[in-house]
């Protein structure tokens, strides 16, 4: 028997859809709902995911029939420990996203049972509160130092609107006086698509010296201006490109674009890197705690929208962070045994009919395999031996000995991450697929993965190398 015949997903032939790194962003491409079903299917929602994602929903089922204002939620880890999958799963689930067989996110992922009664009762209290609502993306994507209008460009961008303030007014307006279906459709036919740039979108992008735009809202709305050159005037002045927004007008935006039918879905916006956003600038910590202040405080909002967060500490670990702690009280910490739990499943989740072979191949092999280091303070021990099937053909040893290699060389911490994990262990597994079952990982095959990067890095010198 070949090691790839033991496993249930071929190493050969199976692929890290998503490289090992997970996107929090409002993207529904082909492309993208491809990589997030594979995302779907390897979700292990056990440990502190599991644990965390039942916090998240208590809290906020439990605001949302009480009326009480949402504790905001901060999901911290290591670097590359699953903040981002963990964010982007929920926000998935939340509003049971589409796929592109017509199946959605819930009838694809595996989910414990008490977690699944709370996306249900989740969907149930939706029924009365205007249906659910999820928005994610990342501050420093957008209008960088105002923070106000990069929150919005996400909203904007949840609802299918254009992330500048100043258009999505305008097609916010179109909408509310029953054109923007015909103003769309006139532009569409007279306007010329170029450089693969749609037509509409090349227009609105110039509103304020668009001719047939201008032209298109005179043929739907007939008594709206004199003529053409009116109507230019009139949207530069009611629709004019500003730097930043109010409190209050952030707040009458966000009303008006996630309302549906004049009622308030229920939520989730999902601000993934937020610790890197603000750093360790001052101003950005207190404009985040601000733009949630006030989204929270705000009476048509408090109980139905709740803020998720993510960053690597803890908000009570850095001073810069430590104003948010009012605002973000659900707190969520991410652990490695997560990232042993992701790498089981995803990569190394054997065939229950294999699993014999492997014990027994295990098993007439566990003197040497318990002599690997001996003496050392990563040897063999008595626990390792309930891991073995599951990590086979990683052998326990020699996976610490990895665990103490990557941090040690690598001082950014970004080698021993979770998207690194995934894609050295899914190269290992690849590389043995082919050799008959008992050849496991060497250890010395971590060398050739991270060599190149430790020379162009000067951990290492060209003589080593």
């Amino acid at each position: 028997m070949l090691n790839r015949e033991i496993f249930i997903n071929d190493p050969i032939n199976s692929r890290l859809a998503n490289n090992g790194v997970a996107q929090v962003k409002d993207d529904h491409s082909k492309a993208a709902l491809e990589t997030l079903e594979y995302e779907l299917r390897t979700f292990v929602c056990d440990g502190a995911y599991a644990k965390g994602m039942d916090s998240i929903l208590s809290h906020y089922l439990s605001a949302v029939k009480t009326n009480s204002e949402q504790p905001g939620v901060w999901i911290s880890g290591f670097f590359g420990s699953g903040k981002s999958h963990l964010a982007k799963m929920l926000r998935t689930l939340w509003t049971n996203q589409t796929l592109n067989d017509g199946s959605n996110a819930r009838s694809v992922v595996e989910l414990p049972p008490h977690i699944a009664a709370h996306f249900d009762e989740l969907s149930s209290l939706a029924i009365n509160h205007g249906g659910l609502h999820a928005a994610s993306g990342t501050l420093g994507a957008g209008v960088r130092d105002q923070v106000r209008m990069a929150f919005l460009g996400i909203i904007f961008k949840s609802v299918g609107l254009p992330e500048q303030y100043h258009l999505a007014r305008f097609v916010m307006w179109l909408k509310a006086e029953g054109v923007l279906a015909q103003v769309q459709q006139y532009v569409k036919t007279h306007a010329k698509a170029k450089d693969g740039v749609d037509s509409w979108d090349k227009e609105l992008k110039n509103l304020h010296v668009s001719p047939i735009m201008h032209t298109a809202i005179l043929d739907a709305i007939p008594g709206f201006a004199s003529d053409a050159k009116e109507v230019r005037e009139m949207l530069r002045s009611q629709y004019t490109i500003v730097k930043d927004v109010t409190n209050d007008e952030m707040v009458s935006a966000l009303v008006d674009a996630i309302s549906v039918d004049g009622e308030l879905p229920l939520t989730l916006v999902v601000l993934d890197e937020v610790q890197q956003y603000i750093s360790d600038d001052a101003q950005r910590a207190f404009d985040v705690q601000e733009v949630v202040e006030t989204c929270s405080g705000a009476s048509a909002l408090k109980s139905k929208l709740l803020f998720i967060a993510t960053g690597q500490s803890a908000l009570s670990g850095m001073s810069n962070l430590q104003r948010l702690l009012g605002r973000f009280q659900v707190p969520v910490q991410l652990e490695d045994t997560d990232v042993d739990s992701v790498i089981r499943k995803v990569i190394l989740q054997k065939k229950s009919s294999a699993e014999a072979q492997v014990q027994a191949v295990i098993d007439n092999n566990l003197g040497e395999i318990s002599r690997h280091l001996r003496g050392s303070t990563i040897e063999h021990n008595k626990d390792d031996e309930k891991w073995m099937v599951k990590d086979y053909p990683l052998l326990p040893v020699r996976r610490r000995f990895w665990e103490r290699i990557l941090p040690a060389l690598d001082k950014t911490g970004t080698g021993s991450q979770l998207r690194n994990q995934l894609r050295v262990v899914h190269e290992a597994v690849k590389n043995t697929a082919v050799k008959e079952l008992g050849y496991v990982v060497p250890a010395d095959f971590i060398y050739d993965q991270i060599a190149t990067n430790l020379l162009q890095t000067g951990v290492i010198s060209k003589d080593i190398y």
